[in-house]
């Protein structure tokens, strides 16, 4: 079972969160092993608009190694490269932390993973770093790194059907550019 550690923000003690059908049993002793993290996933999403394509991806991601870090890019780098988020970094972060198949979030500051990846190959240097992007990527960000460290880069299918440019375009066929009041 794969459990990220969390800051009970009330007594400032480290916690960990077990599903109750987990099979542990209060007052039992789990042992948490660090080394025993063989490969860590990353990925990156914006998550605005969440829809299938995005868990769809990081379902995917969660299959590929021990341990799935995600990581949200702010709404300052979404800007650098496209349109701006509808939902907001805390928003967008808060979703993409609620799902089962993510262990981990982290801030993504930039387009390119690369401060994050580095930052996870420190605490696992042991570990094989995973990058994960969608197949419409043409040059991955992070992949002059991920090479360089002999890690690997996996890249799903993109899911077309429901992309978020889909579901805004289908808003505005469907609805109009906005209603009158």
């Amino acid at each position: 079972m794969k459990k990220v550690v969390w800051l009970n923000k009330s007594n400032g003690q480290l916690c960990v969160t077990i599903p109750k059908d987990s099979g542990v049993n209060e007052g039992e002793i789990v042992n948490v092993e660090k080394e025993k993290v063989k490969s860590i996933v990353y990925s990156s999403v914006t998550g605005d608009l969440f829809h299938y394509g995005h868990l769809r991806l990081l379902q995917r991601a969660n299959e590929l190694g021990d341990f799935h870090i995600c990581g949200v890019l702010t709404d300052e780098a979404i800007k650098s490269y496209k349109r701006d988020p509808i939902a907001g970094f805390k928003e967008r972060k808060s979703i993409i932390s609620s799902l089962l198949c993510v262990d981990m979030v982290m801030p993504q500051h930039s387009l390119d993973p690369t401060d994050n990846l580095k930052k996870i190959h420190e605490q696992f240097e042991n570990a094989k770093l995973v990058l994960v992007l969608g197949s419409n990527w043409k040059k991955v960000p992070g992949s002059e790194y991920i090479n360089k460290i002999k890690g690997e880069i996996v890249q799903p299918p993109f899911y077309e059907k429901l992309s978020t440019d889909n579901i805004i375009n289908k808003i505005f066929k469907t609805y109009g550019r906005g209603r009158q009041k």
